[in-house]
């Protein structure tokens, strides 16, 4: 009977949809056919029910067949991976012919399909293989009303099933309009005025202004400045860096307020920023600044929301934002001057201060308080590391970027202060620093301390070409020509590309 075996299948899919929660990807009901997910041990499994009275295996056959296409036409539908499908008829009787055979003729595919054919006579034990597919207790008490009933109940099925549907999708789209973008507003009118204000009176690109203003400086830190690791935050290296972090606060900012919160966000904003800042404290010596660490904490907030909501992330925004992160993070990798200890620590500290506070109207202690733990230590870690210069020679490194921009300015004796002590230690960077004393030393004419730390510096650092050729200057206004000679050859050997280099060698040696 039709109204029989249509009331079964409504009655079912209704089973699965309102009390066992699965959701619902397609449905079309004069066609008689529903697809419906759900998300197991972080895998996605399908269910396709469609009723249908199948005469001959061949009919069933054609019909896999089609469903193996669909499945692979919308794979980005699914979270992507390996799909198990399982395909549900609902029919008064089973193919007259030994349709079992069929399934070992399908060909081999990415994803799984188990087929339960749900004739009359197989009605109850095809529905328990499926309910223990899934763990799914089936209902103690069942009715078997009468067709008058059947067929009045199943617009009410359908009209149930339909509703749970708009329901879930008002949900969904509830998670997305939790709270109003207020602080990420107020955080890009106040980045970009700070910027602005700045560029004013000096230049953002200028190293010495940037220390000036607040930018991470490990020296400065290393004598107590910690405030730094949040200024440096609000302060941009030129006119690119500003808009470039900007772009990705509006677009992030503004998604990941909206999920979490107003006051979430700017907990997980500032926890990220200064966990990605003490990581950079740790990691990169240079004088650095920027919202990148925070930044890269909302994508972390972003990754933590991926966990805790994997179908609707993946429905969403799931593989173009890893793609992102990815691209972002290679990126850092391959470019010299990007902050990567910035940047990965800052995702990092975004994703666990989004635990700690986890998503709105949820609470998970255990994860919260792991979270904090977590955070705490590798925060203590951090501190203790950078003040230790574990990774970096903080305070010389700096010094050369900032006794660079010194010499430029004609700061001449402030240039030898600052790098007298740093090389009295020794380190990894001190033919760097020698040379920058050596040209302060030069400007105020004293030659015998300059040609001092040039011969150190060629003595450590042998393929330093503006070194060799400095002393070859030095040593033609001496009159020592035949030192000179070597020293401009070795410099040209090494940088031939340097026109100064090779005219001075030829001038030399003509």
């Amino acid at each position: 009977m039709f109204v029989d075996q249509s009331y079964y299948y409504w009655k079912f899919t209704y089973e699965l949809v309102v009390v066992h929660d699965f959701q619902v990807l397609h449905i079309d009901t004069e066609g008689q056919e529903v697809w419906l997910e759900k998300e197991r041990n972080w895998k996605t499994e399908v269910i396709r029910l469609r009723q249908t009275q199948m005469n001959w295996s061949n009919e069933l056959k054609r019909d896999l067949l089609m469903l193996q296409q669909q499945i692979k036409k919308n794979r980005q539908v699914f979270q992507g991976g390996k799909v198990t499908v399982h395909n549900v008829y609902v029919s008064e009787f089973p193919p007259v012919d030994d349709w079992q055979r069929t399934l070992d003729e399908l060909p081999e595919e990415k994803s799984t399909i188990h087929v339960y054919y749900m004739a009359d006579e197989t009605k109850a034990d095809e529905r328990k293989r499926l309910y223990n597919a899934f763990d799914l207790n089936e209902p103690e008490f069942e009715q078997d009303p009468s067709s008058e009933e059947k067929e009045a109940m199943i617009p009410y099925l359908q009209q149930q099933i339909m509703t749970r549907e708009r329901q879930r999708r008002k949900e969904a789209e509830s998670v997305f309009q939790f709270g109003k973008p207020r602080i990420t507003y107020l955080l890009l009118a106040l980045n970009i005025f700070i910027f602005l204000y700045i560029e004013m009176r000096a230049d953002t690109t200028n190293v010495e202004t940037l220390i000036q203003y607040g930018a991470k400086y490990n020296p400065a830190i290393l004598d107590g400045e910690w405030w730094r690791i949040v200024s440096s935050m609000f302060l941009h290296i030129g006119t690119l860096h500003i808009i470039m972090n900007m772009l990705a606060l509006f677009y992030l900012g503004t998604a990941v307020e909206r999920i979490y919160g107003t006051w979430r966000f700017t907990f997980i904003y500032f926890l990220a920023g200064v966990f990605g800042g003490l990581a950079s404290f740790m990691l990169n010596p240079s004088v650095a600044a920027g919202a990148s660490g925070a930044i890269f904490g909302l994508f972390g907030a972003l990754l933590f929301f991926g966990v805790q909501n994997r179908q609707l992330f993946f429905r969403t925004m799931g593989w173009n934002l890893l793609f992102v992160i990815g691209l972002n993070i290679a990126f850092g990798l391959l470019v010299p001057q990007v902050d990567n200890g910035a940047h990965v620590g800052g995702l990092i500290g975004g994703f666990l201060a989004s635990a700690l506070v986890n998503l709105p109207k949820r609470k998970n202690a255990g994860v919260q308080s792991i979270a904090l733990v977590l955070y705490s230590v590798f925060l203590g870690a951090m501190v203790y590391l950078g003040m230790n210069s574990t990774f970096n020679d903080g305070q010389s490194f700096a010094q050369i970027q900032e006794t660079q921009q010194l010499n430029q300015e004609g700061e001449f004796e402030q240039v030898i202060s600052m790098t007298s002590d740093s090389i009295e230690e020794g380190g990894d960077f001190e033919a760097p620093l020698r040379f920058n004393r050596s040209y302060a030393y030069i400007q105020l004419g004293e030659i015998a301390q300059a040609k001092e730390d040039l011969l150190r510096v060629v003595e450590l650092s042998p393929d330093m070409a503006e070194a060799h050729y400095n002393l070859a200057i030095l040593y033609r206004q001496e009159g020592e020509l035949d030192k000179a000679a070597d020293h401009a050859g070795t410099a040209a050997e090494l940088n031939p590309e340097n026109e100064d280099f090779t005219r001075l060698e030829e001038e030399l040696s003509s």
